[in-house]
C-alpha cells in the first residue's frame, strides 16, 4: 500500500511540476535606465548595471528551454544600451547565452513566427527599451498588435524586461493597470527587489530621472518605489504570466502536497 501510495504521489508530482515549469519572469520598469547608466574596465554602471542584473535575474527562471535575448527593435543608443548590459553580464560566454535584434520592420513576422531568423518560438527574453527617453527607442505602441503574443510567451516560459516605453501594450492585456507619467529622481529598492538584483544599489537606480508608476497592479510583487512620491517604479513576478502572475509552487512542494493529500485518503478509507 505505501509502495503504491508513493508511486501515485510521484506521479501527481511530476505532472504538476512539469505544469508548473512552464510559467516564466518579467519586471516592468518606469525607468530609462538605457539612457542613465555607461560602461568602463569596470564593467556596467548605474542604469545599465541595472539592466544587467535584470538579465541576471531573468535567465534561471526561464523555463522553455531557450537561451536567445532578443532585443525588439532598438537602434543607436538604446540597441548599445542592451547589448551592453548582455555582453557584461553572466549570460553571455559560458553562459551560453545569445543576443539578437530584431527591427520594428521584422515584429509581425518575429511575433507571427514566419521569420527566417529568430522568432518568438526561439527567444528566451524579450527587452523592450524606454521609448523616446532615449535615442533609438520604440515606442510602447508598436507591441500593442502583439500584446497576446507576449503574454503567452511568458506563460510558456519566457522572460519578459520592458522599460518606460508608454505601455500601450500592457494597457491592451490589463485595463485595471494604470501606467501614469510621474518623473521624479531617487528610488529605493524593497526587500524584494534587493533579493532580486544582488550588488545593485539604490545610487545606482538613482542616475537618473524614472518617468512611470504604476497603480493596480495587484499581486505583482513591488520592486522599487519612488523616493519623492512613495508610488511603484519597478514592479517584477516569477510565475504565472503577465495577466495571471500567481506564484507558482515548487515541483518539491508540489510533490509533498500530493503525499500528504493521499495519505490522508488512505486514512480515511483504513478508518472506514
Amino acid at each position: 500500500m505505501k509502495k503504491l501510495m508513493l508511486k501515485i504521489a510521484l506521479t501527481v508530482a511530476t505532472a504538476l511540476g512539469a505544469s508548473s515549469a512552464m510559467a516564466g519572469p518579467f519586471i516592468l520598469a518606469g525607468t530609462d535606465a538605457d539612457d542613465h547608466g555607461f560602461a568602463n574596465v569596470s564593467g556596467n554602471q548605474d542604469g545599465w548595471l541595472f539592466m544587467q542584473k535584470v538579465l541576471e535575474n531573468l535567465a534561471p527562471g526561464v523555463t522553455n528551454g531557450n537561451k536567445t535575448v532578443v532585443i525588439l527593435g532598438s537602434t543607436s543608443s538604446a540597441n548599445t544600451a542592451a547589448s551592453s548590459a548582455f555582453n557584461l553580464s553572466s549570460l553571455a560566454g559560458a553562459g551560453g547565452w545569445t543576443v539578437v535584434n530584431v527591427s520594428t520592420a521584422n515584429f509581425a513576422s518575429f511575433f507571427g513566427n514566419t521569420g527566417s531568423g529568430t522568432t518568438l518560438s526561439g527567444a528566451g527574453i524579450l527587452m523592450m527599451d524606454s521609448n523616446g527617453n532615449i535615442g533609438g527607442g520604440v515606442n510602447g505602441s508598436a507591441f500593442t498588435p502583439y500584446a497576446s503574443d507576449i503574454n503567452n510567451f511568458v506563460g510558456a516560459g519566457g522572460g519578459l524586461f520592458s522599460q518606460a516605453n508608454g505601455y500601450a501594450w500592457l494597457s491592451a492585456l490589463l485595463p485595471a493597470v494604470t501606467v501614469t507619467p510621474e518623473s521624479q529622481t531617487g528610488l529605493t529598492l524593497t526587500a524584494a527587489g534587493n533579493g532580486a538584483f544582488p550588488g545593485l544599489t539604490n545610487g545606482d537606480l538613482s542616475a537618473g530621472p524614472y518617468h512611470n508608476r504604476f497603480d493596480g497592479f495587484s499581486p505583482i510583487p513591488i520592486l522599487a518605489t519612488s523616493n519623492v512620491t512613495g508610488n511603484a517604479i519597478i514592479i517584477g513576478g516569477t510565475g504565472g504570466s503577465i495577466t495571471n502572475p500567481g506564484t507558482v509552487p515548487e515541483p518539491s512542494t508540489l510533490a509533498l502536497l500530493g503525499i500528504v493529500g493521499l495519505g490522508l485518503v488512505a486514512r480515511r478509507r483504513m478508518r472506514a
